[in-house]
């Protein structure tokens, strides 16, 4: 039933949005918004793809290094036609990459098996739909510096991919509830300077959570618009949806990354 739906949706992409786009990315976005349901980024009223025709918005902002990022909304038809257009509110790519909301879990790889350390990691910028809102710019700096976009498929902890160069080191806090994360990727090449993703952040998820990684040797990154930051109900069930829900938004970076602990 969700196919046949996905198929009878009405997403209206503008022939300068079109020249914007990937192909790739133009026949993800022809199926609309997954889940459906979206807030237009003209009225902020919810947007249902399967109910109601949605139009493409793309709003390219500068960056203070010369280049561009790209933030892609939808908007109701009846709102606004499909338009490409250019901000003039800057976006600094390094600012948002370094503020950032982790969130640790543990789960198990195989039933039985060994158990991972897991962190959520979601940028501190406003929500995807506001038209300011550089939704893409982590993302695509994910992207550039090797850490893959993740389907819904790619997310399950038994078939999460191995991420080289990417590097989350994990040092005692002041107590044993405390840890403190840096998360770093570290390409070779003077094409690729180092980036600096997480540096010496605190999280409380008990010692169990740094052992688990000490034993293993590596975590599992998830980066993205995950949706929990808000939401203090983080059980396993709720985790995992909201995993699920960010990978089919296409919302959502991640692999095993290596852990590097430190002992007390």
């Amino acid at each position: 039933m969700a196919v046949a739906s996905m198929s009878m949706r009405d997403v209206r992409i503008s022939a300068e949005v079109l020249a914007a786009l990937t192909p790739d990315k133009v026949r993800a976005l022809r199926a609309g918004p997954e889940p459906g349901r979206t807030q237009c980024v003209r009225c902020e009223q919810i947007a249902d793809a399967d109910l109601d025709p949605i139009s493409v918005v793309v709003i390219r902002h500068p960056t203070p290094g010369g280049g561009t990022v790209t933030n892609i909304v939808f908007a109701h038809a009846e709102c606004s036609p499909s338009t490409l257009s250019d901000s003039d509110v800057p976006v600094d790519v390094e600012q948002v990459m370094t503020r950032m909301h982790l969130i640790p879990t543990l789960a198990h790889r195989q039933p039985n098996g060994p158990v991972i350390t897991g962190l959520l990691m979601e940028p501190l910028i406003p929500i995807v739909e506001a038209v300011e809102a550089p939704a893409n710019a982590y993302l695509q700096t994910f992207l550039s510096h090797g850490l893959p976009l993740l389907g819904p498929y790619d997310v399950d902890m038994e078939y999460l991919a191995t991420v080289p160069d990417w590097r989350a080191v994990l040092a005692p806090g002041e107590s044993p509830e405390e840890t403190r994360v840096t998360i770093l990727c570290e390409r070779p090449g003077e094409e690729h300077q180092p980036l600096a993703v997480i540096s010496d952040l605190v999280v409380r998820p008990g010692p169990q959570w740094r052992q688990a990684a000490a034993a293993t040797g590596e975590l599992a990154l998830y980066a993205g618009l995950i949706g929990l930051r808000q939401t203090r109900d983080r059980d396993m069930m709720t985790v995992a949806r909201a995993i699920f829900a960010a990978a089919r938004a296409g919302n959502l970076c991640g692999g095993l990354i290596t852990a590097a602990v430190i002992s007390p």
